[in-house]
């Protein structure tokens, strides 16, 4: 757990390797909304001038080592320094398109290209087509039941795209899973090639 829902935030999180899921808690896992990593932080409301939010941010699939600020002292950076405010603020605006792309996602696609979206996007985050996730963790993400997770799995298995073992996925065509994906994949990492990745290759 890195963050509960509706507790004031101990301190933001810059997340070195791993991935966390942002989610909002309901029975068993609760309901994805997002997931961050290396490309972004935890502790939005901390920058937004908010104690805390009602989603928890938690480690789900593997162990995420990153930079722990205590949040007083975030919050002090944060005011101080205009540079660094105007990264965190754009940071953000890429989180809430992610956010919006999954409601676009989830409200208009099907099964498959939600999960070829999702693949892709935790691919990204770990930096490798090896994805060591379980059928529960990814039917939070996607937002359906294990046993429809399991069943699309095996047809992406099928076709050639993946290869699906105990608590483990690994992308075999991640251009055929790109094609699948629809449009559900790339407005967000458009967004955030934009405002983030300038700042860091300057």
């Amino acid at each position: 757990m890195i963050s509960e829902a509706d507790q004031p935030i101990a301190a933001a999180l810059f997340i070195e390797s791993g991935v966390a899921s942002i989610v909002k808690p309901g029975e068993q896992y609760g309901t994805a909304i997002g997931i961050a990593g290396p490309e972004g932080f935890c502790g939005t409301p901390l920058v937004l001038g908010g104690e805390y939010w009602p989603y928890s941010t938690i480690v789900q699939a593997d162990r995420v080592t990153g930079i722990m600020i205590e949040a007083s002292s975030f919050r002090q950076l944060v005011a101080e320094d205009a540079d660094l405010r105007s990264v965190l603020l754009r940071s953000i605006q890429v989180k809430m398109v992610q956010l919006a792309e999954g409601l676009i996602s989830n409200g208009q696609q099907r099964l498959l290209p939600r999960l070829a979206r999702w693949l892709l996007m935790y691919r990204d985050r770990v930096g490798s087509d090896q994805l060591a996730v379980t059928h529960e963790y990814i039917a939070v993400m996607v937002g359906t039941r294990r046993s429809g997770v399991t069943a699309a799995l095996h047809e992406l298995e099928g076709a050639g795209l993946i290869r699906s073992s105990r608590g483990l996925a690994t992308i075999l065509n991640a251009d055929a899973l790109l094609a699948l994906a629809a449009g559900g994949y790339g407005v967000t990492e458009k967004e955030h090639a934009r405002l983030i990745e300038p700042e860091i290759y300057v």
